[in-house]
């Protein structure tokens, strides 16, 4: 008589930048959730069955709240200084100098202009209700994502897709974010409705300087987003999407 098991999966959050790594965590499970929409047909071909499942947000520690002046500023960026970062910032350094912004994060002191920007960057990490105050004090949230490869763990050079939790965070904080333009931003988000991309270090320039004189037009974004986000993008939707695939069988179809 064979024995009944239950169907056990996984689910990697760190893809595809850690893909060496999950490529071996998954070996055991019978099925893999992957928050990056490039990686499913790659667990696909290793014979597990995947779901794509984008993070989202806790609206219970990220959410609109008034913050005290130590957390306000015309720009901010919140995140470590991972490689394909930190040429962006040095080429933004001289631009940012003019401006009051703040940098938090880990590994800053990477920087080429590290000495000149070193009094507006605090070097370390901080937890959730603090980043949800520096989002709501500021006028604009930077959201710059990581490059696919910037650990040397993608060996299949996958791309990346689907946007980082930091984008569902900001917007639950009715905060208005420049974001790089990943591709799978537009099937989250309305482009310039919700959320605003740029593609250049000069359209990322022009768009600061465009939005810190229009207060107005940021609101509405940002007003747009958080309603988009409470809407389609909490884990308690997340949740339910995922039991919805379990109840189709999603999670045992290649």
């Amino acid at each position: 008589m064979l024995k009944k098991y239950a169907t056990v999966g996984i689910w990697v959050v760190n893809d595809p930048y850690n893909l060496m790594i999950h490529e071996k965590s998954v070996k055991p499970y019978d099925f893999v959730i992957s928050q990056d929409a490039s990686c499913v047909s790659f667990y696909n071909q290793k014979n597990k069955p995947c779901i794509h499942l984008p993070l989202a947000v806790n609206p219970k520690k990220y959410h609109p709240m008034k913050v005290p002046e130590k957390y306000q500023y015309d720009i901010s960026f919140i995140g470590n200084a991972w490689p394909e970062r930190i040429p962006i910032i040095d080429n933004l350094a001289p631009f940012l100098l003019k401006k009051k912004f703040i940098i938090i994060g880990k590994n800053w002191n990477k920087l080429k202009s590290y000495k000149k920007m070193q009094p507006y960057i605090i070097d370390t990490l901080i937890p959730p209700r603090e980043v949800a105050k520096y989002y709501n004090g500021s006028k604009i949230i930077l959201n710059i994502h990581r490059g696919h490869n910037d650990v040397k763990m993608n060996h299949k050079k996958l791309p990346a897709f689907t946007p980082n939790n930091r984008t569902f965070d900001i917007a639950a904080c009715s905060a208005f974010q420049l974001c790089d333009c990943r591709q799978g931003l537009d099937h989250l988000y309305k482009i310039n409705d919700e959320v605003v991309c740029y593609n250049s270090l000069e359209d990322l320039k022009s768009k600061i300087n465009e939005y810190l004189k229009n207060e107005k037009e940021r609101e509405r974004i940002s007003n747009n987003a958080l309603r988009r986000t409470l809407t389609d993008h909490t884990y308690e939707k997340r949740l339910q999407y995922l039991l919805h695939c379990f109840s189709k069988g999603q999670h045992l179809k290649k």
